[in-house]
């Protein structure tokens, strides 16, 4: 399964879902998973807050190596599933690319929690990343557990 998170800039929470489920799948020898991020308004020169880094240091995964990307049709042609951190990245996107409605879901959804954002905190005390990283991860966890057993398309 091929997963594209999306967020705002690229530097928050898509990175920290995409480097999760990355470790996660890894851990669990889920070998045909994959995972990328992009942002709906990202930019190459956004810098990583240093909160991210801590946060996935805690989990044993880097974002080492990333640069914020703008959300494209390419990529969005690669997933299988993409991931909408809010309504209103999803919107954004729907209102894109509306072929890929199928296909696009919100976070919390993946998660089984309704529709429900995942606040951005950029700008925040190092505890606010760590909630969101377990936010994040809390919800992979659950969707790992519902389609890991699954074939990938």
């Amino acid at each position: 399964m091929k997963v594209l998170f999306v967020c705002t800039g690229n530097t928050c929470r898509s990175v920290i879902a995409e480097r999760l489920l990355k470790k996660m799948a890894g851990d669990r020898a889920l070998g045909a998973w994959e995972a990328r991020s992009a942002g709906v308004a990202a930019e190459r020169y956004f810098p990583m807050p240093e909160g991210v880094k801590k946060a996935l240091a805690e989990r044993g995964t880097s974002p080492d190596g990333h640069i914020p990307q703008l959300v494209g049709r390419e990529l969005m042609g690669w997933a299988d599933l993409v991931v909408a951190m809010t309504r209103g990245h999803r919107e954004a996107l729907l209102d894109q690319y509306p072929e890929f409605t199928a296909k696009t879901k919100l976070f919390s959804e993946i998660a089984g929690r309704g529709e429900a954002d995942v606040a951005d905190p950029i700008g925040q005390p190092d505890a606010v990343y760590r909630r969101c990283r377990d936010e994040i991860e809390t919800g992979l966890d659950a969707f790992l557990r519902d389609h890991a057993s699954k074939k990938p398309a």
